[in-house]
């Protein structure tokens, strides 16, 4: 399965407890032969990278940039942690859309506005959503926002769990 990693992309004023648990999520999701998705970011998604590559896993960041220098000039992101890079050309926050599309499902760590956006996405297209609980931002909303947003029983694939390892086996059941 291809599962994205959504949720807080800045590298500065992630908590290094909740990035670990993102490292964690990464080494898991490849260690089960799952291809984990980013936007090419920083923050938790980058952790969450970082622990699949170091499992051999593949990474594919979905950036917002038309190619290489616009990625790290413009965005301000690395090219170091992904497996293979697919400039998008789209910007923020259109990149989310064929990041989502391509996505079987998605795991929420932290997150604002961009994370929001990929969650309705993902919620609209009825996909599988985890959420890293207690990892702030927007993940302490989602199921309020389910809840809220349910048509036809969407809310029922959101799942939470505060250990990565649970986590992935439950969006994994959805």
């Amino acid at each position: 399965m291809k599962i994205a990693i959504s949720g807080s992309g800045r590298d500065k004023g992630i908590d290094p407890k909740i990035a670990e648990k993102a490292k964690e999520l990464g080494r898991e999701l490849a260690k089960q032969g799952h291809i984990l998705l980013t936007g090419g970011c920083g923050g938790y998604p980058k952790a969450a990278a970082q622990g699949a590559l170091e499992e051999n896993g593949k990474v594919i960041a979905y950036s917002p940039a038309k190619d290489e220098e616009e990625h790290i000039e413009r965005y301000g992101f690395t090219t170091e942690d992904f497996s293979q890079i697919k400039y998008t050309g789209l910007g923020i926050p259109e990149r989310n859309v064929p990041l989502v599309k391509d996505a079987n499902a998605i795991i929420i760590i932290g997150g604002q506005t961009g994370t929001l956006n990929e969650f309705t996405l993902a919620f609209h297209e009825a996909k599988p959503v985890g959420v890293l609980k207690g990892s702030g931002g927007i993940t302490e909303l989602i199921p309020k926002i389910a809840e809220v947003c349910d048509k036809i029983g969407e809310k029922d694939l959101v799942v939470l769990s505060d250990k990565p390892k649970e986590l992935v086996e439950k969006l994994l059941t959805v």
